[in-house]
């Protein structure tokens, strides 16, 4: 019995470990990854000196995009347009430790960009200035808001924001709109889990919602990280920017 029951310990510890191992070695590669996408979405990028300032450079990067990357309001610039996704890998939760380990781990946070049209009639403020997102932030029930994206475009929150672009039709935009849209109100889901019909997390949303019109943006099946999204073959970046002594660098389609 006392044999059966070390060997059963031995094979618990050697899934233990193979679990450790493989998890790491992909969260590792997911991070590569990420890095490699954006260092090549910009090797192509031109400085647009007839609209850059001492505080905002513009890089662009010749494309065929006819779909504006970036919405412009006076001197505000808003990453993305409707039906975008903005994701950071930078984390918000704990002291300097979690926040390097959860972001290292899975990311940061993930916010749909909106539109102004869908089935549900909720306040917009202007399509490219809102976003919808679920935070897990604040105090209650943290239900999935609308919410004003000034915060996405200074770096008194986020030093690194990438806008990603599904590939899909305006048919698949509209309805991905109106998804997004029934998806306010939903409870945060911090399990990451488990009842996820019901509740969800910020890159849950984006899952659940691309999801509808036949998009899989979480190829690994578990839980969708913000890595999935960055890495998923069904997104590309067009538009990037990061903030380094105190200027803004903007690489963006155009």
């Amino acid at each position: 019995m006392k044999r059966i029951f070390k060997i059963a310990l031995i094979a618990i510890r050697s899934i233990l470990l193979f679990i450790l191992i493989w998890g790491g070695t992909i969260t590792i590669v997911k991070n590569v990854h990420k890095v490699i996408l954006v260092e090549d979405f910009k090797k192509n990028a031109v400085l647009q000196e007839d609209i850059s300032t001492a505080s905002i450079k513009y890089y662009k990067i010749a494309s065929n995009e006819e779909y504006a990357t970036f919405t412009k309001s006076g001197n505000l610039v808003y990453p993305g347009n409707e039906s975008d996704i903005l994701v950071t890998t930078e984390a918000l939760v704990g002291s300097e430790v979690i926040r390097g380990t959860v972001s290292f781990l899975v990311g940061g946070h993930a916010a749909y960009v909106n539109g102004n049209y869908g089935d549900y009639k909720l306040s917009y403020i202007d399509k490219g200035t809102t976003t919808i997102e679920a935070t897990g932030l604040n105090e209650g029930e943290n239900l999935s808001a609308i919410f004003n994206s000034n915060y996405w475009i200074n770096d008194s929150v986020y030093k690194e924001v990438i806008g990603l672009r599904v590939k899909m039709t305006d048919e698949q935009r509209h309805e991905v709109n109106s998804v997004v849209s029934s998806l306010v109100g939903d409870p945060y889901n911090y399990s990451f889990v488990f009842d996820t019909v019901n509740k969800s997390y910020c890159s849950d949303i984006m899952y659940k919602a691309y999801r509808k019109v036949g998009i899989n943006l979480n190829k690994d099946g578990f839980a969708t990280t913000i890595f999935d999204l960055i890495s998923s073959s069904d997104c590309y970046i067009s538009y990037y920017h990061v903030f380094k002594d105190g200027i803004k660098y903007i690489y963006y389609l155009g």
